[in-house]
């Protein structure tokens, strides 16, 4: 589903593919932007203190934190750019741009409207 969702993208004319663009950028950054402070959550609460460095902690301990801060990461961006993609998008399916079927494909699933791909 993720290499489609790729090709879907890569393959939409350059409006589209620049508005897909900045709205997944934001979402993106935003997701960052929330996600680094509960970094630093789930480190406290596995007992890292910010200031003593990583390698002299357990390894299993640090790599359990590893771990659930890179998933902490991917889902924090893909709720955000699913967020702000259902806003933008949101008001197309409003003014009848788009239909609910291809909405939910864009936000969810990231593949876009035929109609929206290049070449076809």
């Amino acid at each position: 589903m993720l290499i489609r969702a790729f090709n879907s993208q890569r393959k939409l004319k350059p409006y589209f593919y620049s508005q897909s663009s900045k709205i997944g950028g934001v979402g993106c950054l935003v997701g960052f932007s929330v996600a680094y402070p509960l970094f630093f959550v789930i480190a406290s609460s596995f007992g890292i203190e910010s200031d003593i460095p990583i390698r002299s902690y357990d390894g299993g301990t640090v790599l359990l934190m590893f771990t659930l801060s890179f998933l902490l990461l991917c889902v924090s961006m893909y709720a955000f750019c699913a967020l702000f993609a259902f806003i933008f998008y949101g008001f197309k399916f409003k003014k009848g741009h788009i239909n609910k079927q291809e909405l939910i494909n864009i936000v969810f699933k990231g593949v876009y409207p035929q109609r929206w791909q290049s070449g076809l």
